[in-house]
């Protein structure tokens, strides 16, 4: 004890020396504030509080002409920016139409908004914050001007720039690049470079209103890719008062609480704008996961038309707060940021090109050029009737349920006889229900039910179709496990929203249906692609040809299970990926109402949406869809002998360019009354097997020859008459009236069709 004071006096300058270090370490260390990401890493500082005001709060004008400088050139396209209001334009030199990253300038005198929005529509960059040291905080909405933002970390880059952009007050700062390439400019979000101070970010708007117009006399209207595709005219401001679509790129996901919707889901990543005559295609590249697509018609936030996305980086979720799970409350997860960088292309187009039917052909251009899709080959005069034979499905008794057999190996034999005996010459043959227990019974795709003929019943179908050169495919669901099959367990292999609730479907009929975590999945998805391939089928139809309980390729969900776990970033790769494998197994690869992210490597897609959503904001549905899609893949709507209004239905189809389909069984329809998961409306094929001859031969004389054959127009020739055209010069025309249409030498009868040859090549 003594040798360590006589120590300490003998060293007091060192030791006070290090007393004060010390002191002055800890000090900084409680003063500054540090921040981690979710995984665990530091973020740098939050910028502080700049003492100059923001040069734009200065006035309510838009940016000014002069003080833009060219910083990237293409053939078509010259790119400039100006440093002051963070703005960019775009010059089609083919036209010499200027676009602006803010609302059109020669409509600003005569917009009536004040306030906060007329701030909003002057910045590059809207944000929705969240202060996370507040306890009783609610969102706050503010922009780069009102937050006394500035530019920082301006630099060049090829054909661009790249700059930050700092909102002081509210302690972020979003990095940003925007650049020219061919005939597209490109903004992107660098997630790397992201800062959040105390307040995090819940989402950003970049550039919302590039290309905003006021209605004027020209003609102006949104493409939204609500459903097949849906126009929204500039119309007059009075009438809109509360109509605004905001809708998520590849619909909800349920991990999150969301706004709810009735709207069809979104399946593509695009969005367009036509005023007068020049327009834009929009398309979603990068994060397009965690994007909605907004737009809002003049008269609502201001007189502006305007179309852009909402980029999210958190999402309210439902925190269960006690044992029993009936009590929670709404809330966002801090830590929880949805990472990824965030990339939009505005692809400009001039004339013709600026119509919805010009967005199309330039979206099936970027599915060619910069996705891989690759077009249809085929020398057929035929199209082929795209036949589903369910097998059986268990019913609901009253002791216990029992099997109801719908159509057995022999039975499939005797029904594809029938048909192609009567004139039906092509078919692609899906079976769907036909493992141990039926449909109903979600898990192992294989064995084949014993009682519908067995693996060996089934390989000798598929002879017998491969003997009329039928292909056949084979319908499996992986997104739901009721049986246990595989090892699985709900309680350790389903997945699970954020706040740890087991993530079911729950059906019209009130089934609750646990969902198999994706990457759980992957443990025996290449042993089952094997064993499909071993029975003789050609393919695999993802979500069994049916709407009932989504399959790969339909939901993006965001998976919080402790081990198979998955973002939404994730599930998109991983549904990919499967379809991808799949692909290199099979020759056909089909999926059911699936989403853009995986119809690259689809052969066809069964329930494609062919209308809109009927809401009040929209004006009527266009087929973007399958104008982008058709000649790439092919693809079916409902079955025929499942429509609701049988005569407008086929006509959409033939408006469509959409093959026919049926779903059938040998065994009489109500038989399945009281089923466990499916209704069928009329099945039977005996009572369908001369309207299918009828179905296939109308569809033949309108599709045949064209499958590989891309449509490159269409158009409203009068009210409820549309003309679809094809690259080769067909032509076909809808009359959805109950009147003949005449146009010179063109007649269409009431509710119907007609072919036009002319100029075929």
């Amino acid at each position: 004890m003594n040798r360590s004071l006589e120590l300490i006096r003998n060293h007091i300058p060192q030791t006070v020396g290090v007393l004060l270090l010390l002191i002055v370490l800890i000090y900084v260390a409680a003063t500054k504030e540090v921040h981690l990401r979710s995984d665990g890493s530091t973020l740098a500082e939050a910028p502080l509080a700049s003492e100059k005001a923001n040069p734009m709060a200065e006035h309510e004008n838009m940016p000014a002409a002069a003080s833009f400088e060219p910083i990237g050139e293409t053939d078509v396209l010259l790119l400039s920016f100006d440093e002051v209001s963070g703005h960019f334009t775009v010059t089609d030199k083919r036209s010499g139409k200027v676009w602006h990253s803010y609302p059109n300038p020669e409509h600003w005198e005569q917009e009536t908004i004040g306030g906060i929005w007329k701030n909003h529509l002057r910045a590059p960059v809207m944000i929705q914050t969240l202060d996370f040291e507040t306890q009783s905080a609610r969102p706050q909405i503010s922009n780069w001007i009102n937050a006394n933002g500035t530019i920082e970390d301006m630099t060049p880059i090829d054909n661009g720039v790249s700059l930050t952009y700092v909102l002081t007050d509210i302690g972020v700062s979003i990095p940003v690049e925007i650049r020219i390439e061919d005939d597209y400019v490109e903004t992107r979000i660098v997630d790397e470079g992201i800062i959040e101070g105390k307040f995090g970010i819940l989402w950003v708007r970049l550039f919302p209103f590039f290309g905003a117009q006021h209605t004027t006399d020209q003609e102006g209207y949104f493409l939204i890719p609500d459903g097949s595709g849906a126009i929204v005219s500039f119309n007059d401001s009075s009438r809109n008062k509360t109509k605004v679509y905001k809708e998520p790129i590849y619909g909800q996901d349920f991990s999150y609480r969301g706004e709810g919707s009735s709207r069809l889901q979104m399946k593509m990543p695009v969005f367009g704008l036509k005023f007068g005559d020049a327009g834009f295609l929009s398309i979603v590249g990068t994060g397009a996961e965690y994007t909605d697509i907004l737009a809002s018609p003049s008269g609502v936030y201001s007189m502006y038309n305007w179309i852009g996305t909402e980029m999210r980086y958190r999402s309210p979720f439902e925190q269960i707060t006690n044992r029993h799970r009936e009590r929670s409350f709404i809330t966002y997860d801090e830590e929880e940021r949805f990472r990824n960088d965030r990339v939009v292309r505005y692809y400009l187009l001039d004339g013709e090109q600026s119509t919805y039917a010009g967005m199309a052909n330039r979206y099936r251009q970027y599915l060619m050029d910069d996705e891989g899709y690759a077009r249809i080959e085929s020398d057929k005069e035929t199209v082929p009737l795209h036949l589903t034979l369910l097998g059986g499905d268990s019913k609901k008794s009253v002791f216990m349920d029992s099997y109801v057999p719908m159509t057995t190996a022999s039975q499939a034999m005797e029904v594809v006889q029938s048909l192609y005996g009567l004139g039906v010459e092509d078919m692609n043959i899906n079976l769907m229900g036909w493992q141990e227990g039926g449909y109903s019974e979600f898990g192992d795709v294989l064995p084949i039910d014993g009682r519908l003929g067995g693996d060996d019943g089934i390989r000798s179908f598929v002879d017998f179709a491969h003997s009329l050169e039928f292909p056949v495919t084979y319908g499996v669901n992986y997104m739901l496990n009721n049986t246990g099959a595989q090892g699985f367990s709900t309680r350790y292999h389903a997945m699970r929203d954020l706040s740890g609730t087991i993530m079911k479907y729950e059906d019209w009929y009130g089934n609750e249906l646990p969902m198999a975590s994706l990457r759980y999945i992957d443990e025996y998805f290449d042993d089952d692609l094997e064993t499909i391939d071993s029975m003789g089928f050609d393919g695999v139809t993802f979500g069994n040809g049916y709407w009932y309980g989504g399959g790969l390729g339909q939901w993006l969900i965001s998976d919080y299970n402790d081990r198979y776990g998955s973002s939404r970033t994730q599930a998109l790769e991983q549904q990919a990926d499967y379809f991808r494998r799949a692909s290199e197994k099979f020759k056909l690869v089909n999926g059911t109402v699936t989403g853009q992210y995986v119809n690259r490597n689809v052969s066809h897609v069964y329930n494609m949406f062919n209308d809109y959503s009927y809401d009040l904001f929209t004006d009527r549905s266009v087929p973007f869809m399958q104008m982008a899609l058709h000649g790439l893949i092919t693809y079916t709507t409902g079955y025929v002998n499942e429509r609701e209004q049988y005569r407008q239905q086929l006509l959409r189809d033939l408006e469509y360019g959409a093959l026919p389909s049926m779903i059938l069984t040998h065994e009489p329809t109500q038989e399945l009354n009281n089923s466990r998961n499916i209704r069928l409306f009329s099945s039977q094929y005996e009572e369908w097997s001369e309207k299918a001859v009828e179905q296939y031969q109308i569809y033949n004389e309108v599709q045949g020859g064209v499958m590989d054959q891309f449509i490159v127009d269409h158009r409203e020739l009068a009210d409820n008459v549309y003309e679809t055209t094809y690259e080769n010069g067909r032509k076909v025309v809808v009359n959805y009236n109950n009147t003949t249409y005449v146009n010179g030498s063109l007649q269409v009868e009431g509710k119907g069709y007609t072919v036009v040859k002319e100029g075929e090549r």
